[in-house]
């Protein structure tokens, strides 16, 4: 049991970081956007009242602006803030609000726990009488990510079914697999619960558990314990199957998409890459267009 829970920890592990590097591979190699023509751009330097460098004399000259802080502050807002659910509807915020923060502190659990077991390992005590400020902080941010995430787990994604088995605007658009995610959570939440309660409110056995994994010498678990660890392994595999990568394909949608205004310059690598694109055939019919041709074809046509 030990060895079997601790190799398909380290295949759910090798299995995430391949299918997500594929994925973003694949979104990185595809055809580039149409630019979407939406003002403000967040990095304007006239971004507060709508503005746009457009409206300077000689635009061209002056090197386009770029304001990293202004964006990461805005994206940290949208993902911990969801303001656009709240001004809709706020009972569906606060359960998706929920869930999305259980999974978060999930992640963060999981963070803190291997570097807790990395400190133990190299002769830091990892717990709440420890001396050293690091084990110390490591043990409580564990406790309380792990705590907090099963408890907001449970809540948001058990709210979120409900809202959308009795609500049609919802139910419409809800897929089995949302279904069964939000089983999922709840039963993976409730399993770290119950791991968390039988090892009398502490999560040490599991960070012990990583110890074993990086030296090789795998702790005995109980049921309870292997059975949250088995949901913690499986949970791995199952992401990538899921929409949960909209966390990191919400960087290109804002970066890649939303605010990118690079302009196309004569003899630039976007020319390149546009120049190519014009070669692809149209495998689409409308009758506006000539299916078979390229795009530089239609846009001969056309005039």
């Amino acid at each position: 049991m030990n060895t079997f829970l601790a190799v398909f920890t380290y295949l759910a592990y090798a299995f995430i970081i391949v299918a997500y590097t594929v994925k973003i591979i694949k979104y990185l190699k595809m055809p580039i956007h149409l630019r979407w023509e939406l003002y403000p751009v967040i990095h304007e330097n006239a971004y507060h009242y709508g503005g746009l460098r457009f409206e300077s004399k000689k635009w061209w000259l002056s090197p386009r602006p770029r304001r990293l802080f202004r964006a990461l502050k805005y994206l940290l807002k949208d993902y911990l803030y969801f303001e656009t659910y709240l001004k809709k509807d706020m009972i569906y915020w606060f359960f998706l609000y929920l869930s999305h923060m259980g999974f978060i502190l999930l992640m963060f659990f999981q963070v803190v726990t291997i570097l807790g077991a990395i400190l133990s390992l190299n002769g830091i005590q990892v717990d709440r009488s420890s001396p050293f400020l690091s084990g110390w902080l490591v043990y409580i941010l564990m406790q309380f990510s792990g705590f907090i995430s099963f408890l907001t787990g449970i809540a948001g994604n058990l709210g979120l079914f409900i809202l959308r088995r009795t609500r049609l605007d919802l139910r419409i658009y809800t897929t089995p697999l949302m279904y069964f995610g939000y089983w999922f959570h709840i039963l993976l939440s409730f399993a770290g619960f119950f791991a968390w309660f039988y090892e009398g409110y502490d999560f040490s056995w599991y960070r012990k558990f990583w110890e074993g994994l990086f030296t090789l010498k795998f702790t005995s678990l109980t049921l309870c314990n292997a059975f949250f660890v088995f949901l913690m392994a499986l949970h791995l595999i199952y992401l990538p199957f899921t929409r949960a990568i909209h966390y990191i394909t919400r960087l290109f949608a804002f970066f890649m998409i939303r605010w990118d205004d690079e302009p196309n310059i004569k003899g630039s690598e976007l020319e390149k890459r546009l120049t190519e694109q014009l070669n692809y055939r149209i495998n689409w019919s409308a009758p506006h267009i000539m299916t078979g041709k390229t795009w530089k074809d239609q846009v001969q046509e056309n005039g």
